[in-house]
């Protein structure tokens, strides 16, 4: 396989990678995300957190994909990108390392709105989930 035929199917995995790597996370979190979401005060704010949890994990693995230049200081056109194998698996390893990044980032979001979630969840009396669980 040329560089240029690997660097194109590399890309298109990569792509696909970052896609499914978010959509596991969402089934991962998905249930115990919605009885979460459930708690939450008002009448359409659980259905509004549940429709954008899928979003907010897969988005930012997306967005962790496209992050990753190929072009560097030392190689800016095509031509010198694709002339060597090591730098297209060394971009490839550090899109992969983004995606993961950015999917740690979109987890630790959903945690704090968890949190906010059950802080506010008993309209802000001392009496929160949270403190019942540490008695």
């Amino acid at each position: 396989m040329t560089n240029e035929r690997y660097l194109i199917v590399s890309y298109f995995v990569c792509a696909a990678l970052s896609i499914a790597l978010g959509v596991v996370v969402y089934l991962a979190l998905r249930r115990s995300f919605a009885g979460v979401a459930d708690a939450a005060p008002g009448k359409g704010l659980p259905s509004m957190l549940k429709r954008f949890l899928p979003c907010g994990l897969v988005l930012p693995a997306l967005f962790g994909f496209v992050s990753v230049s190929y072009q560097s200081c030392d190689r800016t056109t095509y031509t010198e990108i694709v002339a060597s194998r090591g730098y297209l698996v060394a971009k490839n390893q550090e899109q992969i390392s983004s995606i993961l990044l950015y999917i740690l980032f979109a987890v630790v979001f959903w945690n704090l709105v968890v949190l906010l979630i059950l802080r506010f969840a008993n309209g802000g009396r001392d009496g929160s989930k949270v403190r019942q669980l540490d008695d």
